[in-house]
């Protein structure tokens, strides 16, 4: 298939031009793998952005779409008749549960994983299999465990893989229980984002070995953390510059609609003027990462309004902050959580400042997460409550 493969060498180029791909044994991968032996369906919003039609091999731009450095969902609720529905009856609405990896987002963590000729890795989050065979292509499949807890993508992605001539072990099991059976491995990298480092990972990685995932939250997202296993069997490391959101290791809902309106029904809170320089947004500067790691269960929902955007921020426990246009904030409930926010914010200024890569992560053998800035003598001591 000619095309596929002017296709898939023009991907390779595109990547490695705009910098994400930057090793030539990476470089051969991505220009070797077969992305449209794994992309067979898949969905694709509409122009309104509101919902999901139904792309296949007999779509016009089917191939242009597969090589496209693009994210395809493969999957809506966890239901794998979705996309069947969408092909027979039309465009679908609902929420990805799978889905197919932007390639510069799989380049940025492949090359960050540092992988060496030997080394053994587990992934964690099958999906379609592409990313399991390009760790296999570089690695050989023997070097290469995959897990995803749901069985009838991995049947599938077993299927995909073999088509495409590789044949790593894949298995359907809760990633957050690793895979002890194939362990010692010497690196982890997750294709699904986890609230916190699941023990097990530690104790299933060598010394010296490395964990690569995305720490879920719901503030700003997109946290990317790269850590060592010491000896002792806790890790430590730092947050890579780039961003990279995934699905969950288990699925998490967004804001819960109710909280957002048992805020919003509540009584007046407390209002002033936000001493912020902005509202929180995924574009901002390093101290919403900042805080997006510490306040790990607040969620933030955006509402466009004809006279500007308004921000929510909620919390389970009934706390609530809302942003309005001209810069006053009201909250309330048993946390105040703009106060938080400024209170990071000033503990990331009086700290110089640092860039998303000087943002640090130690996790104990225990569970124990401790974020701190420049290196691990900063940590940040936080408790929530905080009030002005």
């Amino acid at each position: 298939m000619s095309d596929a493969n002017e296709l898939r060498a023009g991907l390779a180029t595109e990547l490695s031009r705009q910098g994400w791909l930057i090793t030539p044994e990476w470089q051969q991968a991505f220009g070797a793998v077969p992305r449209h032996l794994f992309l067979r369906r898949f969905f694709a919003l509409t122009a309104d952005r509101l919902r999901y039609e139904a792309i296949n091999h007999s779509h016009p731009n089917w191939l242009a779409l597969v090589y496209r450095n693009a994210v395809w969902p493969t999957q809506l609720d966890s239901d794998d008749t979705r996309w069947d529905e969408a092909w027979a009856h039309g465009p679908v609405s609902g929420t990805p549960t799978c889905s197919s990896t932007q390639p510069s987002l799989m380049a940025v963590m492949l090359e960050a994983l540092d992988v060496r000729e030997g080394h053994r890795v587990l992934e964690i989050g099958t999906g379609t299999g592409y990313n399991a065979a390009l760790l296999a292509h570089r690695l050989g499949d023997d070097h290469v465990v995959t897990v995803d807890i749901d069985a009838n993508l991995v049947e599938q992605a077993r299927k995909n893989l073999a088509e495409a001539g590789y044949m790593p072990t894949v298995v359907a099991a809760d990633g957050a229980k690793g895979y002890p059976g194939n362990g010692p491995f010497d690196r982890v990298i997750a294709t699904c984002s986890v609230a916190a480092i699941p023990p097990a990972w530690l104790t299933q990685i060598q010394p010296g070995g490395i964990i690569l995932t995305n720490l879920y939250r719901q503030l700003v997202g997109g946290s990317l953390a790269r850590l060592t296993i010491r000896e002792d069997r806790s890790a430590i490391g730092q947050l890579l510059n780039d961003w990279g959101g995934f699905m969950p290791v288990r699925a998490h809902s967004h804001t819960d609609p109710a909280q957002l309106i048992r805020a919003a029904s509540q009584q007046d809170g407390n209002k002033r003027v936000s001493h912020l320089p902005a509202p929180v947004s995924e574009d901002g500067q390093a101290w919403v990462v900042l805080a997006d790691l510490l306040m790990a269960d607040v969620s933030r929902t955006d509402i466009a309004r004809a006279d500007g955007d308004v921000q929510w921020l909620v919390h389970p426990d009934g706390s609530w902050a809302y942003h309005d246009t001209t810069g006053i904030v009201e909250q309330g409930g048993p946390r105040r959580l703009w106060d938080e926010l400024e209170w990071i914010f000033e503990v990331w200024t009086d700290h110089g400042k640092p860039a998303r890569a000087q943002i640090g992560l130690t996790v104990t053998p225990s569970g124990g997460h401790h974020i701190w800035l420049h290196n691990d003598a900063n940590v940040i001591t936080w408790q929530h409550g905080i009030s002005r």
